[in-house]
This record gives C-alpha cells, structure tokens and sequence, in this order.
C-alpha cells in the first residue's frame, strides 16, 4: 500500500470528483469574462443528462476546467481549486508511490502526453544552463540513445540546441559505456560544454530499458556538467512494478525529471501525461511575461 495511492470504490471517487468539481468557478451562475475557458454548447454536450451523476470523469469533462499554471509550486487561479487539488494529488502519487520520491520535494503537472513533458524537460534545463552557469546556446546539448521517441528531436529544432545520438546494440537494444563515451567524445569535440541526458523507461518501439549507470559512469568519468531525465512515457505504470530493483526512480541522485504517460498503460484517456521535476527547476520555464495571471507559480521570482 502506498502513502498516498490508496485503493477507493467508486462511490468514493464520485464523491471526491463531485466535491472538487462544486469548488470550480460555475459557468451558468457567475461571471467567466477573461477566463481561458468555457461553458460547452448543450446541444452538443448534454449537461443534464442523467447517466452524468454516475460519471464523474466525463462530468469532468463537461464542466470543462482549464488548470492555469503549476499548483505544486503554491497558490495558483482560484477558479479551479477544486480539480487542482485532485491534480496535486496525482502527482504526489506519481513522485512518492511511483517514483520512490520524498514528499513534497516534486513539482509538476498533467501535460497533453509525453512528447509536451519531455520538451518541457529538456527547456528547462537548457535554460537552467543558460540562467545558473551561464552557458551559450550553443554550449548545450541532448544525448540521448538512437532509440529514444523522436520528441527528442523536436525538442532539439525547437530549442535550437545540438543532439547527440548513441549506437545501440542491435541485438539487445542496450546502450553501452563505450558507444556513450564515443557520444560525448564527438559533443566535446565540437565544444559542447552542457549535457541534457535522456534515459529511457522502456522504449516506444522494443520496451527496453536503459542502464543509467551506462551513462552516468562515462558523463563522471569525463568531468561532464549535466542533468538527467527519464523518458518513461511507455514504461512509468509498469516497469516501477514490474522490477522491484528499478533503478530509474527518484531514489538516483542523479535524476531530476521523469516523463510519465498514463494513457499509455495506466488505462487513461488520450491526454494524460505526466510531467515531474524536483523543486528548484521549474521556475526556468515560468513565463513572467503572462502578468495578467495570479498566482505563486506566475509570480517573477528576483
């Protein structure tokens, strides 16, 4: 049994998802002028429809929440408290229960899947780099194994930084200290001076697993500045179950970030990612610009 992830009947969640959704702003009775978010066309979206009191997630739904902000860093828009609160308690489960995480110590949030989560990762610690130890753009990069999911390669044309392939052996798929070392050899050559290391719980296309150690050991060895995020899109809600001696948890020092997907193998629907990172980061994605936001999580930190 988990800390946090406990077992409930159904009327339970009816009546924790009813109550939260009784705590969001009420489209019919007050006022949503400015709010990103709407009341949702009856004629398409039946509201009153009698099997909805037995529905808590497609009420959900209907009643149509926007989640404005990142609520793990503190107070956020107070027009969805209600289902924000059940968002902080997802993600507590996924860090502490799943993760082996300490509490409290994740921020976080539900992303549309694992390609939005693992770009998020990867901005923010391309301008962690950039902020903390001030390296140039083109001082930072991704290394990664040749089998990781191709968000890899869009978050290196969208953030303008350089990728950094690894061979995998082809009979196992496994990523080897050597071929990492050959890897980071290359990036240094062409002064790379900053690491963005992805590893992967469980790859899209074979469902292997990568052996941190494998990259952790070179990345020391060469005296690399870097930080480390898990791809565990596919694998998050099976692999940490699957191998008690899981490897790829927040237990490792040297894992600040973890991609979760649970409309993957969490019999989710489509749209529930997961994004998860220790305290401290996610305040290099924050957007200081979007002044007409309240909240801790909006507000410019000096």
């Amino acid at each position: 049994m988990g800390t946090y992830w406990k077992k409930k009947s159904h009327e339970e969640i009816k009546s924790i998802v009813f109550s939260a959704l009784d705590k969001n702003v009420n489209y019919e009775t007050q006022n949503i002028l400015g709010i990103p978010a709407s009341y949702l066309d009856d004629k398409i979206f039946n509201q009153d429809n009698s099997l909805l009191k037995d529905a808590p997630f497609i009420s959900s739904l209907i009643q149509n929440p926007n989640h404005i902000g990142c609520h793990t860093l503190g107070k956020s828009e107070s027009f969805f408290e209600g289902t924000q609160a059940i968002e902080k308690e997802l993600l507590e489960i996924c860090a502490v229960d799943i993760l082996n995480g300490e509490p409290g110590q994740h921020d976080g949030y539900v992303a549309s899947g694992g390609t939005e989560a693992n770009i998020q990762a990867i901005w923010i610690y391309r301008n962690y780099f950039m902020n903390e130890l001030a390296a140039k753009r083109e001082d930072i990069c991704i290394l990664c194994s040749e089998d990781s999911h191709y968000s890899m390669d869009k978050a290196s044309n969208l953030l303008a930084i350089d990728i950094y392939k690894i061979e995998v052996d082809k009979g196992n798929r496994e990523v080897k200290e050597e071929k990492v070392t050959e890897a980071i050899l290359k990036a240094k050559k062409d002064n790379k001076k900053y690491f963005i290391v992805i590893c992967n719980m469980m790859t899209t296309m074979f469902g292997s697993v990568d052996i941190i150690e494998a990259f952790t050991n070179p990345l020391s060895d060469l005296s690399c500045e870097f930080k480390l995020h898990i791809d565990g899109a596919y694998g998050g809600f099976y692999h940490p179950f699957a191998d008690e001696d899981n490897h790829l948890s927040f237990k490792n020092k040297d894992i600040t970030s973890v991609t979760l997907d649970a409309h993957k193998m969490a019999q989710a629907p489509y749209g529930t990612g997961v994004f998860l990172i220790q305290k401290g980061y996610m305040a290099h994605a924050n957007t200081k610009e979007a002044s007409y936001v309240e909240g801790e999580d909006y507000t410019a930190k000096e």
